[in-house]
């Protein structure tokens, strides 16, 4: 069982007997402002899960921070994907989508160079290898995680009035999500280093190396060393794909119109990797 209240500080709240809650959720939603509000103010939700082992609460206080309380790892992250999904649904559908190169499975042709420049970005190497790289149980608790998501998107399925506005708007589902995906993904982690490294390139090719320094100093000090094989003017396009691959989803008119037009997914529906 998991439940959640809005108060000052957060307790436990133990008021469901074991035998009737192991398949039990319990959601108290903070809707309210945060002051001090009898016991019987507060509201709460019970949602009934087959996934859960034990009971577990989450506890939301009055800055709308809310506190996961579990008896065992899995229902811990199982919670926690459950919570995030019904707090960002749509943020986190969305981010799944650019990483996996999915967008215009529902936004259209106006998205498919994105998301074959992400698509070669994916992770494609051995999956048990990488798993193992992360920690002995990384893997089990990113299934236990996105089993959460899911369990919430699944949920939905019987609760329509409960789906968040934007896919309403946007006319599609959610996506159900596997562990590999929080691996797979690629494009949210690249860094800023390669953007300096080609403007310092872009510099050198304009200048010299020394003149970079005014651009970038390097922290902590130090003299770049170029072999004299390596061509220091790059091609103006080189970026592109990168660019492409990690920049932010843009819904523009053009693409939420076309939307419009495409039959929405089955929240199970995949595409091809």
């Amino acid at each position: 069982m998991l439940r959640a209240h809005l108060q000052r500080s957060p307790r436990i709240v133990r008021s469901f007997a074991l035998a009737i809650c192991v398949l039990l959720m319990a959601v108290w939603v903070a809707t309210v402002p945060g002051h001090a509000r009898p016991q019987s103010a507060i509201p709460s939700e019970t949602i009934p899960l087959p996934n859960l082992r034990q009971p577990v609460e989450i506890l939301i206080d009055h800055w709308g921070v809310p506190h996961i309380y579990a008896r065992n790892e899995a229902d811990l992250f199982f919670a926690q994907g459950f919570n995030a999904a019904r707090d960002r649904l749509f943020q986190i559908d969305l981010w799944r989508r650019r990483g996996l190169g999915q967008l215009s499975e529902v936004f259209g042709p106006a998205f498919v160079e994105q998301g074959k420049a992400t698509r070669l970005f994916l992770y494609r190497g051995d999956m048990d290898k990488e798993w193992a790289a992360y920690g002995p149980d990384a893997k089990q608790i990113a299934e236990h995680f996105v089993a959460g998501v899911n369990a919430y998107i699944d949920w939905l399925a019987h609760h329509p009035e409960r789906i968040p506005w934007e896919f309403k708007e946007l006319n599609y589902a959610p996506a159900k999500w596997s562990a590999d995906d929080v691996v797979r993904i690629r494009s949210h982690g690249l860094t800023r280093n390669l953007n300096s490294e080609v403007a310092r390139s872009r510099v050198m090719c304009a200048a010299d190396l020394k003149s970079d320094e005014v651009r970038l100093g390097l922290q902590p000090p130090w003299q770049p060393q170029v072999p004299p094989e390596i061509d220091r003017c790059l091609p103006k396009d080189l970026l592109r794909v990168f660019m492409l691959a990690t920049q932010e989803v843009r819904l523009t008119p053009a693409a939420l119109k076309a939307t419009a037009t495409t039959p929405p997914p089955h929240p199970s529906t995949r595409a091809s990797k």
